[in-house]
Parts: structure tokens; C-alpha cells; sequence
């Protein structure tokens, strides 16, 4: 097994001299990365409570990693950034785990997908509660974003012996470690493919059987094993529910207590309960609310107060019908319960975002309304049992007064998200006047940001529970913007105000002129310098365009033919638009507000595989285009391309306000100079690169960057799962 050591650094003003070619040595410039606030914007599947340590609470997220909260300052501290590109997967994050015997040792999973096209999963050990990590790659696969996710924690240490480790997953069957996982080897005997959770008891193990594959969903099937020698073979525990086990959790008297679902969740479960098994072995059917045919769902979420035994709470999964997903708790081992939604308020106030989005007419706007969708993970802080925290498809919800649900009193939740930003975000500019950022989020909108210190109240994109797949602006006119949506009725919207409000266009081209999104995604729209035409390319389609502010859409000549094609246009001069050709490598233009496109510049690299490759021109300057691609950077002038020197890889470029006395804007790249990944600066047009982050903070791989015209040295990311940052030279 292979590993590597991530070590946190403070950022320094050290020179780091590499051979580059380039004009001058490159520096690295210290500067601050700090989170854009909008709050939540995604899936929150685990918590994780320190069983033994106060205060000391974690959680995972599906795509942005895990984090540790603060509870001095009531902020969450992310914990995955100082992951590169080659580690972009562990901000998957499919289980935590932490030694109970040692609170500074914490354990998670990286891997985000199950197919063969991406990295081999790992597991990542820290000996300081997460601030520096090592991490083992695994000869197999885990989804951090795949079907049962919100299930139990599958990596657990032995809580008498810590450098013991089993990990559980989705469809390899199950693992030990003997030494704080630096190896692990499969376990033989257990019988099954998949696991949903790990747990230790008295003297003996416990695993939850269920697979990420088609013939598991709905078809019940799963079980819960159990091993009485130690971990060394398995076995079903005979009566367990023919259903998959999502969660399960052991009450002081031994009993074993677990939630049921016929799929993995978050979506398409149908059918599920609760069952208690008594050490005597007997099954005891404890669910709080049946489904039925026409109100189908299933549990997931479980957990035990453990300061009161007998006492626990469930949440519902997959619930739409006429009523909507809950909590449930529990005071007498589960022969009654009472609802927590009917008495639960929800405090959003500080995110307006949240509070529109909480509306809708969609199938998740019922649950929205009341406690959420997706709620699979919940726990209580095992040292005050007025705390619970439940997760959601959007984001936390914390409450302090659980035990008002008993005195008939509300339960009051509030949006415990401070410094969470799970957005996964499609589009990001930075325009020359009016607001600062412009964010396109899929699931949650999106929004304008002009104050940092806040979740935005206004320059929302509407509708709040849709997903935006572009956002630009014109840049002689920047408060006309425009943007592309996956929603039934409209697919795209413009704004002549900087974004403070939209009105819908009044017509798609023909290919995505339906309210089926889903088998017809918007795609890329871009418009011309003067806002006098625009260039829509939807997904998996040519480009269409046009010049009436989108009443009608011509198909455009000589479009490329691309899986997904993306227009950029001419900052300088109005009706020309670019694209580029990832299959050919070269760069086409139009002359005519994107009706004709014809060759404009050939001879760059084409990207290798799934590599990303990205066109963008600077402001101010017609005709001066770069092209960001794994195989180096390049920068078109007159129609000429030539390679940028001491550039080894771009994955991103973008611009940013001019260095005093500088006759061009800063180039930003996120790449490779001098053979050193990072994001980099140039104040000459690329003659000299300065590294402008540093090891501790790679934040994985990037979604999009787009420097700040407005102040210099600025610049706007948006890493996978992790929302928009802002970094600034200290």
C-alpha cells in the first residue's frame, strides 16, 4: 500500500526558486483563503460525536469533505483542504471514524465514485483531529457520492485495541487493518458484497449487509451479521428483517436497535422500519410510522441518548407523500413515540437564501417546508441531551432544547452552517461594476455576492431550488446578465441590473425548448460584448444563437462538434464569440454575433482523457485569448498561438485588476509551474509566476476561478464541494 504524508504549513513570503524558463524565479506570496458565506447548499450524510471528549463534533459531507465544529465560535473548520488534484477524491468522504480512547486520532475514506475511471479509494489517518493527514490507497472503489451514503459509518476503530480498524464497503466486501491503517486486508468471512455500517458490542462485531447494485434496490434482501470470534467470520443473525440495514446503535442493557430501508437511500426507498433485537435474540418490530402503498418510505437516521437509556431517536428516508420526513423520539424503548415536526420550529433568518429555498413547488418543497429532505444522519451529543443535530439534502439543523418535545413546547433549530459551503458551483465571474461575484450553483440557484461577511439577502437566482449551469455578463455593458437553468419553465433568465432581479427569456432553442431537463440539460449561454446577441450551447448539442434578447434561436454554422461545448466571448469587441475544439485543439471563431463559425487558430495540445481544458479572453483586449489545458498554457494574439514558458499543466485561467504600472491584467492560474501544482499569479502576461497558496491549502480540484478587475491580486475559487472562496495577498 502506497502512502504520503500532507503536512499544514503556514503560508510564508519564503522564495521557492524553480527551473522554469520563465523570466524571473517564482515566488510563493502569502495569502488568506476564506469562504464566501451562502451556507449549506448540500447533503449532509454523518455525524460523529467523540464518545468519551465534550464538544468535540464531526461531520461529513458527500462531495466537500468533513469538517470539526467550534463550539467557542459555533463555525464548522473544514478539514480536507490541504488535498490536491491527485487527492480530488477524498472530499468524498463515505465514513469518519474516530479512536475512543484517544480523542486526537480521527479516521476517514476518500473516494467519491465506483466506476473504473476514477482513483482508488484510500483511508486517511490524523493524529491531530484532523489537521494533518496520511493517507493508504486501497485496491478498490468507494462512493462518497453514491447510493447509500446517508447509511451508517462503515470504518470503525476496536475500542479495545486502537490500532484495529474495520472499514465496510459499498461493494468489496469487508476490511481490517492491524496497524492504525497503514494496510488493510479483506475479511473472508463476510459473506457479502456490500456494508452499510460497522459496530462493535460486548465481544462481539456487527455489520450491516447491503450493495451499490441495481439488483439491491427495492428488492429488500440485507440483513445484519454478526461475529462472535473476534471479527474472523460472520454470520446473519437469524430473524433479521428482510430489508437493507441502514444504521444501528447499542443501548446500555445490550439491546441492539436498527433502521430499515428496501433501497440505500437518499432517494427511491419505498418501504422500511425499526427493529430492536434483545440480547435474548428476539426481534421486536418498533417502527413509529408504517408505510404503506400509498405513503411509501423507509428509516435511516438513528441514534441513542445515552445518558437516558431506553431513550432514542429515528428519522424517516424517502418520505413524499402527504406527509413528509421526521424525527421520532422515543423514551421507553421504542413502544411510543412522538413526532418532532409538528412542534419544531426552523431559524433561517441569516441565510435568505435558505428561506426562499424552503418554498417551492417541487417533490422536495413539501419536505423543505417542514424538517427537510434527505434526513439521514442524526445524532445526540451523548454529554447534553439537548442537543441534537440532524442533516439534510441542503445543509444542519442544531436545537438546544430537545427536551421540550416532552413539556409540549416547540424545538427550536437553527441553521448550523457557519462556514459550511457545499455548493457545488457551475459558474463563477467576477464582472467590472456592480457585484462582485456571480455564482452559479447546481441544485440551490446561486446568487450575486457583494458583502462577504453575510449570506446574501438579495441578487438571488430565482428559482432558489433549481440548478444554474452558466452565468455571464457582457463586459461593455456588465449589468446585463444572463444565465442557463435546468427548470421546467423557463430554461434561461437575464437581468439588466447586475443580477437584482430576472426575467425569464422568452424562448429556448429547440433542443432544450421542453420541461424535461433532466434527459435535455441547458448547457453554456454566453453573451456578446454590447449584450447585442447571444450564443447558447445546451448540453450535448451545437450552438445556437441570437439577436433579439432571446425571442428566437438559430442553429449556428460550423459549430464543433463537442460532447460540451462552451462559447466565450470577445471582451472588446461586440458580436464575436470563441470556442474551443477539445478534439481537434483548435480555436474557432465568430464574426457575426455567432451565427457562422469558421477555424481561427490551430496547433495547441489537445487535452489528454478527461483532463479539463479551458478558453477565456482578457479584458479590455480583442483577440487575446488563453487556453488553460493539462499539457500547458497557451495565449493567442493576432491569431497566432504560442506556448507560455514554464508552465507544465493549466487547469484554469482567468484574470484579475492590472499591478500598479502593469499595461495587462493578472493572469491567474490553477496548474503546474515550474512542475509545482498551485494556484499562481502573473503581473507580466506570464513572464514570471507567483504561488499564491500553499500546501494546506490545495483544496482538491477546481470548479471554476475568476480574478477580481476591481482589486488587485483577488481571486475567486470555487472548489469542488466547497462552495466560493475568496483569497487575498496578506
Amino acid at each position: 500500500m502506497s502512502s504520503s504524508l500532507i503536512k499544514t504549513m503556514l503560508l510564508a513570503a519564503s522564495v521557492m526558486a524553480f527551473s522554469t524558463g520563465a523570466e524571473a524565479a517564482t515566488k510563493t506570496q502569502p495569502y488568506t483563503y476564506a469562504t464566501i458565506p451562502f451556507g449549506g447548499g448540500g447533503y449532509i450524510d454523518g455525524f460523529l460525536y467523540h464518545p468519551k471528549v465534550p464538544n468535540l463534533l464531526y461531520v461529513r459531507t458527500d462531495v466537500g469533505g468533513a469538517y470539526r465544529f467550534d463550539y467557542a465560535h459555533k463555525r464548522w473548520i473544514p478539514l480536507m483542504d490541504g488535498f490536491g488534484k491527485s487527492d480530488w477524491d477524498c472530499f468524498g468522504t463515505l465514513s469518519l471514524a474516530v479512536d475512543p480512547n484517544n480523542a486526537q486520532r480521527l479516521y476517514a475514506t476518500c473516494g467519491l465514485y465506483l466506476g473504473d475511471r476514477v482513483p482508488q479509494a484510500g483511508v486517511i489517518a490524523s493524529d491531530d483531529q484532523g489537521t494533518t493527514w496520511r493517507k493508504t490507497t486501497l485496491p478498490f472503489r468507494l462512493g462518497g457520492n453514491a447510493l447509500g451514503r446517508g447509511t451508517g459509518e462503515r470504518l470503525q476503530v476496536d475500542p479495545k485495541n486502537g490500532d484495529r480498524l474495520f472499514l465496510g464497503t459499498n461493494q468489496d466486501g469487508l476490511w481490517v487493518s492491524t496497524d492504525r491503517a497503514k494496510s488493510f486486508a479483506k475479511v473472508d468471512g463476510y459473506p457479502e458484497k456490500g456494508v452499510t455500517f460497522v459496530l462493535f458490542g460486548d465481544g462481539v462485531i456487527f455489520a450491516g449487509s447491503g450493495t451499490n447494485t441495481s439488483e439491491w434496490q427495492g428488492s429488500g434482501g440485507g440483513g445484519v451479521y454478526v461475529s462472535r470470534d473476534d471479527g474472523k467470520t460472520f454470520t446473519l443473525i437469524p430473524g433479521s428483517p428482510k430489508l437493507i440495514p441502514h444504521q444501528a446503535a447499542i443501548d446500555t442493557d445490550g439491546a441492539l436497535y436498527v433502521t430499515f430501508a428496501d433501497g440505500l437511500g437518499p432517494h427511491g426507498v419505498t418501504n422500511g422500519a425499526v427493529f430492536r433485537l434483545d440480547p435474548s435474540g428476539a426481534w421486536t418490530d418498533i417502527t413509529p410510522a408504517k408505510p404503506s402503498a400509498a405513503e411509501p418510505f423507509g428509516y435511516s437516521g438513528l441514534d441513542l441518548d445515552r445518558s437516558h437509556p431506553g431513550t432514542l431517536v429515528v428519522s424517516t428516508s424517502d418520505r413524499y407523500g402527504a406527509q413528509h420526513d421526521d424525527l421520532y423520539v422515543s423514551h421507553d424503548r421504542g413502544a411510543t413515540w412522538k413526532g418532532v415536526g409538528a412542534t419544531a420550529t426552523h431559524n433561517a433568518d441569516a441565510y435568505p437564501w435558505l428561506k426562499a429555498y424552503m418554498g417551492g413547488d417541487d417533490k422536495d418543497g413539501g419536505a423543505r417546508r417542514n424538517m427537510g429532505h434527505w434526513m439521514d444522519a442524526v445524532k445526540i451529543n451523548p454529554f447534553n441531551a439537548d442537543e441534537l443535530v440532524y442533516g439534510t439534502g441542503y445543509g444542519v439543523w442544531m436545537t438546544k432544547d430537545l427536551s421540550a418535545l416532552d413539556k409540549g413546547g416547540p424545538v427550536d433549530f437553527d441553521f448550523a452552517d457557519a462556514n459550511i459551503e457545499e455548493t457545488v458551483v457551475l459558474g463563477l465571474e467576477s464582472p467590472p461594476a456592480g457585484p462582485r461575484v456571480l455564482m452559479a450553483a447546481g441544485d440551490v440557484g446561486g446568487a450575486a455576492f457583494d458583502d462577504f461577511s453575510q449570506s446574501p439577502s438579495h441578487g438571488l437566482f430565482t428559482p432558489e431550488n433549481k440548478t444554474n449551469q452558466s452565468v455571464a455578463f457582457a463586459a461593455l455593458k456588465p449589468n446585463v446578465v444572463v444565465r442557463s437553468v435546468d427548470y421546467e419553465k423557463a430554461r434561461g433568465f437575464i437581468s439588466h441590473d447586475g443580477a437584482e432581479t430576472w426575467t425569464p427569456l422568452p424562448a429556448a432553442p429547440k433542443p432544450i425548448a421542453t420541461a424535461d431537463w433532466q434527459k435535455h440539460r441547458a448547457g453554456r449561454l454566453g453573451i456578446s460584448a454590447n449584450a447585442t446577441s447571444m450564443v447558447w450551447v445546451p448540453d450535448g448539442e451545437g450552438a445556437y444563437f441570437s439577436k433579439d434578447e432571446g425571442k428566437t434561436w438559430t442553429p449556428s454554422a460550423g459549430w464543433p462538434k463537442v460532447p460540451r461545448g462552451e462559447v466565450i466571448a470577445d471582451p472588446a469587441r461586440d458580436g464575436v464569440f470563441y470556442a474551443y475544439n477539445r478534439r481537434s485543439g483548435a480555436i474557432v471563431v465568430s464574426e457575426d454575433g455567432g451565427a457562422t463559425f469558421h477555424d481561427y487558430v490551430s496547433g495547441m495540445a489537445k487535452p489528454e482523457g478527461f483532463d479539463p481544458a479551458q478558453l477565456r479572453a482578457m479584458p479590455g483586449r480583442p483577440g487575446d485569448l488563453w487556453l488553460a489545458t493539462g499539457r500547458g498554457l497557451y495565449r493567442v494574439s493576432d491569431g497566432e498561438a504560442a506556448q507560455v514558458p514554464g508552465v507544465d499543466a493549466a487547469w484554469a485561467v482567468t484574470f484579475g485588476k492590472a499591478a500598479e504600472g502593469a499595461n495587462t491584467p493578472a493572469v491567474f492560474v490553477w496548474g503546474k509551474v515550474g512542475g509545482v501544482e498551485g494556484l499562481w499569479r502573473s503581473d507580466n502576461a506570464g513572464k514570471a509566476w507567483v504561488r499564491i497558496n500553499d500546501d494546506a491549502h490545495r483544496f482538491g480540484q477546481m470548479r471554476a476561478i475568476a480574478g477580481d478587475p476591481r482589486r488587485f491580486g483577488v481571486l475567486y475559487i470555487s472548489p469542488d464541494g466547497r462552495g466560493t472562496m475568496v483569497g487575498e495577498p496578506k
